[in-house]
C-alpha cells in the first residue's frame, strides 16, 4: 500500500473512534425548535436555531464566521478557523434558508461553496429540516437527511460526525500524518538528490500491462461475480412525440447512475435528440471525425458496440452513450433487407450485458424498424406520458404494440410502467381526470391490467429548465445545471427541484426492477 494511503487509513480509523458527547440532547433540542415558525425568517433561523445548534455541539463564537464573502455571494456560517501550522480546509460550512423554502431546491448552492471553500462537511438547514453533505474531491454526497423528529431521536449521531470534539480529533489527527508525511517527502527528496533524474519523483510512469501483478483473490472472485450480473435493457417508448420521452432518457441516466449504477444510452432516432441533448453534435463529433454510430452498429456485422460508444462526464455523473446520425432516416429500406434485421443490437449488446446495470435504448416515436429493433432488444418497456388526452390515448396503442413484440419474443417483455413528464402541479383537476382515463386504459384488457401509473413523486413537473438544459447550445443533464454560470438561481433551484424527482423515478424503477430479474 502507498504511504498516502497508509495515512488517509489512519485518519479514517481514528475518526471513527471518537467518542461523542453524551448528552440529554431531546428535551434542549425540542426547546431550540419552538422558537420558530414557518413564518420566521431566514435571520430567525440562524439565531433561534442554528446558533443554539452549534453551541450544543460544544463550539464557542471564535469557533465560525457568519456572512463570510464566497466570490459574489454570502456563505451564512463557516466553522473551524484555518491554522496557519496546518494545510487545511473548513471543517464545517452551515446554509440557511428561511422555513417555508424548500431545502432540497438550494443544495446546487451548498455544493458550490463546498467546492470553492474545501469544506470537509456542509449543513444545509431552514430549521425543520437538515441533510448533511460530505465533500471527497469536490463530489458533494448527501450522508443523511433529518426532520426536527430524527434530529432529536438521532442527535448522538449528528452529533458525532459535527461537534467541536470531532473537528478538533480530525485536525490533530491531520497536523499529525502532515509532519509525517513532510518528513517522508524530505527523506524522498534527500535520496532523489544524489541520483541524475531529480524529476522521476514528480513524474512516475505507469505500470505497464506487462508489468501488471496478477489480481488477487478478491479481484478474482469480483470478477467471477460481475460475468452473473445481467443489465437491464429498457426502451422508453412511446408512438406520440412530444411526451418528455428522450428528456426522461437522458435524466433518468443521470439519477440511476448518481445512485451508483452504470448506464449506457443507446440513441435510435434519426433525430438524434438524445445525442445532442447531451452535448455531443453528429456532424463535428461523428460524421467529421469518422466514429461510428448507431447506424453503423445495426448494418455493420464487424462493428461493435465498442466502437461506437461515446463517454461523457459531467462532475460525478458518467455514462456511455452510442449516438445517432441523420444518416439513420434513409436507411429503412437497408434496415429492412438486412437479414434478420430484428435481433442485431440484441445479439450485439449481448456480450456487454455484464459491464451495465441498465441499458436505455431512445427510439423514434413511431412504429417503425428501428422501434422494433429497440423492443426486440429489450427486457423490459417504460411507457412516458404527460397527463392530457393525446398522449393519454396513445398508451392503448403503445401497450398493444408492446405485447404484439412480446409474442414474437423468446423471453417475455416487461412494462414496467407509466411514467409521467411535464406535469403541471396546479391543474389538480385536470390531474384527477386524466389519471382516471389512465387507469380506464389499463383496465380494457387482461395484459395491462397490471401495468401501474408510477406514484406522484416520481412525476416530473412542467419547468422550462428541464427542456432547456438538454438543447444543443447545453447538452448536459439537469444535475450539473449547478454549475452553469449562465443559469440563475431561480433556475438552478428549479432544476435542481426537477431532478430531485427524476430521483425518485430511479429508485422507484431501480425497485421494480429488482421484482423482475
Amino acid at each position: 500500500m502507498e504511504y498516502t494511503e497508509v495515512i488517509i487509513d489512519k485518519v479514517y480509523s481514528s475518526m471513527l473512534t471518537v467518542v461523542s458527547m453524551t448528552v440529554d440532547s431531546g428535551s434542549s433540542l425540542q426547546d431550540i425548535f419552538k422558537a420558530i415558525t414557518l413564518n420566521s425568517s431566514e435571520s430567525d433561523v440562524e439565531k433561534k436555531i442554528v446558533i443554539p445548534l452549534l453551541l450544543t455541539l460544544g463550539y464557542n463564537n471564535a469557533d465560525w464566521q457568519s456572512q463570510v464573502v464566497i466570490l459574489k455571494s454570502k456563505l451564512d456560517f463557516l466553522v473551524g478557523q484555518s491554522d496557519s501550522a496546518l494545510i487545511t480546509t473548513p471543517y464545517l460550512i452551515i446554509e440557511v434558508k428561511a422555513p417555508n423554502k424548500n431545502i432540497a431546491h438550494s443544495v446546487w448552492q451548498i455544493n458550490n461553496y463546498m467546492r470553492r471553500t474545501g469544506a470537509v462537511l456542509g449543513l444545509l438547514s431552514n430549521g425543520y429540516d437538515f441533510r448533511v453533505l460530505y465533500n471527497y474531491e469536490e463530489k458533494i454526497t448527501q450522508i443523511v437527511e433529518y426532520s426536527q423528529v430524527t434530529l432529536v431521536n438521532y442527535y448522538k449521531t449528528f452529533h458525532k460526525i459535527l461537534s467541536k470534539k470531532t473537528y478538533l480529533h480530525y485536525t490533530a489527527t491531520l497536523y499529525k500524518n502532515q509532519q509525517q508525511i513532510r518528513l517522508h517527502f524530505l527523506k524522498l527528496i534527500s535520496q532523489t538528490v544524489q541520483q541524475e533524474n531529480m524529476l522521476g519523483l514528480f513524474n512516475k510512469t505507469k505500470t505497464s500491462s506487462t508489468q501488471r501483478q496478477q489480481p488477487s483473490e478478491e479481484e478474482i472472485l469480483f470478477s467471477e461475480a460481475q460475468e452473473e450480473l445481467k443489465s437491464m435493457i429498457i426502451t422508453v417508448f412511446n408512438n406520440k412525440g412530444g411526451v418528455g420521452k428522450t428528456t426522461t432518457t437522458i435524466n433518468l441516466a443521470a439519477a440511476l447512475n448518481k445512485l451508483g449504477k452504470r448506464v449506457l444510452l443507446i440513441d435510435i432516432d434519426a433525430q438524434a435528440n438524445l445525442t445532442t441533448g447531451l452535448g455531443i453534435d453528429p456532424l463535428e463529433d461523428i460524421e467529421q471525425k469518422s466514429k461510428k454510430d448507431i447506424s453503423h452498429l445495426l448494418t455493420e456485422p464487424r462493428t461493435s458496440v465498442e466502437d461506437t460508444i461515446i463517454r461523457k462526464q459531467w462532475d460525478d455523473i458518467e455514462l456511455d452513450i452510442i449516438p445517432s446520425h441523420i444518416r439513420l432516416s434513409d436507411m429503412e429500406a437497408t434496415l429492412i433487407m438486412t437479414p434478420d434485421i430484428d435481433r442485431v443490437l440484441a445479439k450485439k449488446l449481448k456480450k456487454y450485458r455484464n459491464q451495465y446495470d441498465y441499458v436505455l435504448i431512445d427510439p423514434p416515436p413511431s412504429f417503425g424498424k428501428a422501434n422494433t429493433i429497440s423492443l426486440m432488444a429489450s427486457s423490459a418497456v417504460l411507457i412516458p406520458t404527460h397527463l392530457s388526452p393525446y398522449p393519454i390515448r396513445a398508451l392503448e396503442y403503445v401497450i398493444n404494440r408492446t405485447i404484439a413484440v412480446d409474442q414474437s419474443r423468446d423471453e417475455s417483455l416487461h412494462i414496467l410502467g407509466i411514467a409521467v413528464s411535464m406535469y403541471d402541479r396546479s391543474a389538480s383537476r385536470l390531474t384527477a381526470n386524466m389519471t382516471q382515463k389512465i387507469f380506464e386504459i389499463l383496465a380494457k384488457s387482461p395484459e395491462s391490467k397490471d401495468v401501474d401509473l408510477f406514484p406522484q413523486n416520481t412525476w416530473i413537473p412542467r419547468l422550462n429548465i428541464v427542456s432547456n438544459v438538454a438543447d444543443k447550445d447545453k447538452g448536459y443533464p439537469l444535475c450539473y445545471a449547478e454549475f452553469d454560470e449562465n443559469l440563475s438561481t431561480r433556475d438552478k433551484e428549479a432544476a435542481q427541484d426537477a431532478f430531485g424527482c427524476y430521483i425518485e423515478l430511479a429508485k422507484h424503477l431501480a425497485s421494480i426492477a429488482k421484482t423482475q430479474d
